[in-house]
């Protein structure tokens, strides 16, 4: 990497798992302001020895897997489709494949171009933050089971405008009725999603849904006691933790909305945090277990 400007990022969806790119292509950049970490390959060598020499022999090859994690402001739902696995727009609520697609990592080595072309990709975990005073950011962590070297370069890529970024002012979020008007950070995680299934090939067989843990964590200054209420009821005989519904939406310059229902929200901590502090507000951050989450249309 030479510096600014020197790299490419972009993917396109698979119609099965590790086919690749298909005949005629869509490369979607998934947002800007993309930071890429974790590009690595990992062959599970194992060291092969005879027992009248200390030194090994060679070694062999184990399960080929690859990952890396992306970050960007988030632009539009584009995204959508790599992680709800049921049509882009739910989680799976039965068993199902996990949906997979070709990556397209390039990089100007002013003397020449490289690039990786990972295929048979898959969105483990995923996230969507809201920072006050900062843009939206999604996070993905991915795996892959290919990475072949004769995919063709991208010949173009849909990239998104710097306009439709979408910026913590246009951020709501409902929890059972009550906005949350002072809030100062909120994070939808979405963990296990997808796994690998193996046979007798060193690569994976295909992809299919995990077991999906959806959660949700905020932090915002205290301006009522509906959260504490649904926290820690009477203090007394809390045998079960009540389910709410909420919702959490986007909004950005050009007033298009991405939104989220999240479904059986219960709190499985709850804190005060800066009760006595004459330069803070008091604020109450709570991490809620999520029983589904579905795309708002």
């Amino acid at each position: 990497m030479t510096g600014a400007g020197a790299a490419t990022v972009a993917y396109t969806v698979e119609s099965e798992y590790g086919d690749g790119p298909a005949a005629d292509p869509t490369w979607i950049q998934p947002g800007t302001n993309i930071t890429v970490g974790n590009l690595t390959v990992e062959q599970a060598l194992q060291r092969s020895r005879h027992p009248d020499d200390p030194t090994p022999c060679g070694s062999r090859a184990g399960d080929f897997e690859g990952a890396a994690s992306v970050s960007f402001t988030m632009t539009d739902d584009n995204f959508h489709d790599l992680i709800f696995a049921d049509d882009g727009t739910a989680l799976p609520n039965e068993p199902m494949r996990a949906p997979s697609s070709a990556w397209h990592f390039g990089a100007d080595l002013l003397d020449e171009d490289a690039s990786r072309t990972p295929t048979g990709t898959i969105v483990l975990d995923a996230s969507v933050s809201y920072q006050r005073a900062e843009d939206i950011t999604v996070d993905l962590t991915l795996a892959y089971g290919f990475e072949p070297d004769d995919v063709s370069t991208p010949e173009s890529i849909e990239k998104p405008s710097c306009d439709d970024e979408y910026t913590w002012h246009g951020t709501e979020l409902d929890v059972d009725g009550a906005a949350q008007t002072l809030m100062q950070t909120a994070t939808l995680s979405l963990s296990n999603l997808a796994r690998f299934r193996r046979g007798q090939s060193r690569h994976p067989f295909d992809a299919v849904a995990s077991a999906i843990e959806p959660a949700f964590a905020s932090d915002a200054t205290v301006t009522e006691t509906d959260q504490l209420e649904m926290a820690v009821g009477d203090g007394v005989d809390l045998e079960s933790v009540d389910k709410v519904d909420g919702t959490l939406t986007f909004e950005n310059g050009q007033g298009e909305t991405i939104g989220y229902e999240l479904v059986g929200m219960q709190p499985t901590s709850y804190d005060w945090s800066n009760l006595v502090n004459p330069d803070e507000d008091l604020s109450e951050p709570i991490d809620y277990h999520v029983a589904d989450v579905e795309v708002v249309a």
